[in-house]
């Protein structure tokens, strides 16, 4: 993991909730910053997103200095900034366009799960990795990466250095597709909902799945949005399936309570999202208020990216040759079965 997710801070701890609150601010205001400057550098280079820009700013900053701990609290929260921001982008997406994006969306995430799976299976046998290593592997590839990884570790009973180096394997090319995605998806010249589709079940972890739809265009990001979250509401039920496989052969212990399993692994604020467009459905908010959630998601976004970005150090990606070799097979083996996807299901 990060730097910045690594770092254990007791930010001022003899000032009370008011002290600690304000220790979070130098790292939401580098936030801020590093996401502005991102758009700022974007108008002045034609045919680009912010996104890449404060990704990559973020990307060198934590790669080339130490980042002072008054910094560290804030900058933390960029997870917490993405969550939010989904749930106030559900303000601008209609219940029936989500369900118009997510139906299909749905289907890929089925095959592309289930190729993600079998192929790390049998890419990890032939180079003679961990079984659960590999299952560790297709599992964050196919769902919800970091997540989905450490969700899926726990109920499989997995060394912690599997978990790792799953984790940093799929840090690695979760920081490759933000870039790769969108220059390959401008030369194609793909549609903004073709590669909404294809980002959102080709990338990993939900932060860079919705970086890249963005970088490519808003509206790609918007789509990539909703059928990640998608991946996302069937990472319980998976990671249950496998916990059952590995109990069913006395590799792990028994889940008890199946109920409770899913509950404490579905993403909560999926929730938040489809209430919100519910109640923008239903016309519960003024067209001034679905503005502004509009404008809040985006900054809480901005903040994200940049988030994104600094939390990505490549010096923590020290996963070994085998385990990257085989990310590297899978995630080549989706994203090319998830282009063919696409093109069947919705045209080129």
């Amino acid at each position: 993991m990060s730097t910045i997710q690594k770092a254990v801070v007791t930010p001022a701890g003899g000032l009370g909730l008011i002290g600690r609150g304000l220790s979070y601010i130098p790292g939401l205001a580098l936030l801020l910053g590093i996401g502005y400057a991102g758009k700022v550098i974007a108008r002045y280079v034609p045919h680009t997103e912010y996104v890449l820009f404060a990704i990559a700013i973020g990307m060198i900053i934590s790669n080339t200095m130490t980042l002072p701990k008054i910094f560290v609290p804030g900058a933390k929260t960029y997870e917490l900034w993405l969550k939010t921001g989904i749930v106030f982008m559900g303000g601008s997406l209609a219940l029936q366009n989500v369900a118009k994006i997510g139906g299909p969306g749905i289907l890929l995430v089925i095959v592309e799960i289930f190729v993600s799976i079998v192929v790390a299976h049998y890419l990890a046998k032939w180079f003679k990795l961990k079984e659960k290593l590999g299952s560790l592997i297709g599992v964050g590839v196919g769902i919800c990466g970091v997540s989905a990884i450490i969700g899926a570790s726990g109920a499989i009973d997995a060394d912690e250095d599997d978990q790792s180096y799953a984790i940093a394997t799929i840090l690695l090319f979760g920081a490759v597709m933000v870039f790769l995605l969108p220059l390959l998806g401008h030369f194609i010249g793909l549609s903004d909902r073709f590669f909404g589709f294809w980002a959102g079940v080709s990338v990993d972890n939900t932060a860079e799945t919705i970086a890249t739809g963005f970088a490519f265009s808003d509206a790609a990001g918007k789509v990539a949005t909703v059928v990640k979250l998608a991946r996302n509401t069937l990472m319980g039920l998976v990671i249950l399936v496998m916990a059952l496989w590995y109990a069913q052969r006395g590799l792990t212990g028994e889940v008890r309570n199946k109920a409770k399993f899913l509950w404490d692994r579905f993403p909560k604020f999926v929730l938040g999202f489809l209430a919100v467009s519910a109640l923008a459905t239903a016309g519960f908010f003024s067209p001034a208020q679905i503005k502004a959630m509009t404008g809040l998601s985006k900054w809480l976004f901005m903040m994200t990216f940049a988030g994104v970005g600094m939390a990505t150090r490549f010096s923590d990606m020290k996963a070994g040759f085998k385990p990257f070799i085989v990310g590297c097979g899978v995630e080549a083996a989706v994203t090319l079965a998830n282009f063919v996807l696409v093109m069947a299901l919705i045209g080129f």
